[in-house]
């Protein structure tokens, strides 16, 4: 169902595509969802969940100050997606506090559960490219009412997985649970928030038309036959989860990355294409170049 279809019934203001940035690292990643979720003319709210202590840091330190060397450019590209792209910009507190020195606080999805002002907020994981926008409008506005739901992993080795997609149903009691429950959880993370929840409805994330989130790791078990259109057609995201390359983010040297091409020569064109328009759109959206990588 393609969202210009639905009629007037859905309040679209209820509604919002969520990102969480973790790290610094995260914000662009975050941005590029969001980039193309305006281009697309998504009629959903774009909200990004930040560290606090960001925004706390930026009082303190006052201009010229010494402090976080990638503060500024977050800040910058944070402040371009609010007025560039609509983003909604809410800090948040981390769900653990770390007690040891060097080791980072602990930040959740379970956070967007105290976004009071939606019915439903929905997060794709990242790295990833947006190619239509219109079936993740369609899984936020009419999926049935739930706490959560995550994607069904279906194939073995298709390199999807439940936690490329969850849809949260925010609560303050729900996130009154939540919090107190993950400080009992030893080195939480967002891949076991499912834990918490006894039947969290399972979305299908593909079926023999169309696909939610298709792995750029399956480009690697391509074999002869290999169709590339189909791989491309009716599919609304795909997602950098390559076992070959730590990320479409970084600027790898060129013999790790030849020697992690498929062997298939339609997947490897293919697998190139898809690298290329990451690194175009990551300078168009973002204004960046692709991070150096060292093993």
């Amino acid at each position: 169902m393609r969202t210009e279809d639905a009629g007037t019934s859905v309040n679209w203001k209820r509604l919002a595509h969520v990102q969480l940035a973790r790290t610094h690292h995260d914000v662009c990643n975050s941005i590029m969802v969001f980039g193309e979720l305006h281009r697309m003319k998504s009629p959903a709210r774009k909200v990004l969940l930040f560290p606090k202590i960001w925004a706390a840091e930026k009082e303190a330190t006052g201009k010229g100050a010494m402090g976080d060397p990638y503060m500024d450019s977050s800040r910058r590209l944070m402040r371009m997606a609010a007025r560039r792209y609509g983003v909604e910009l809410r800090p948040v507190d981390p769900v653990v506090e770390s007690t040891e020195e060097g080791v980072p606080d602990t930040y959740s999805l379970a956070s967007a559960y105290n976004l009071g002002d939606f019915d439903r907020v929905l997060n794709i994981e990242t790295p990833g490219l947006l190619l239509d926008a219109s079936p993740l409008d369609a899984v936020l506005a009419f999926t049935e009412k739930t706490p959560f739901a995550m994607l069904q992993d279906t194939a073995a080795g298709d390199g999807v997985h439940s936690e490329d997609l969850f849809l949260l149903q925010p609560s303050k009691k729900e996130y009154a649970d939540l919090s107190e429950r993950i400080t009992t959880v030893p080195s939480f993370n967002d891949s076991i928030l499912s834990t918490a929840f006894s039947e969290p409805l399972l979305l299908a994330s593909s079926n023999e038309n169309n696909a939610l989130i298709r792995s750029i790791g399956l480009l690697h078990d391509a074999q002869a036959g290999f169709n590339a259109t189909a791989y491309l057609d009716n599919v609304a995201y795909i997602r950098f989860s390559d076992p070959k390359l730590p990320g479409p983010e970084y600027d790898v040297p060129w013999a790790k990355k030849r020697a992690a091409r498929p062997k298939n020569k339609d997947a490897d064109w293919t697998w190139t294409k898809l690298y290329g328009e990451f690194a175009q759109k990551r300078m168009d959206i973002c204004g960046l170049d692709l991070d150096g990588w060292r093993e």
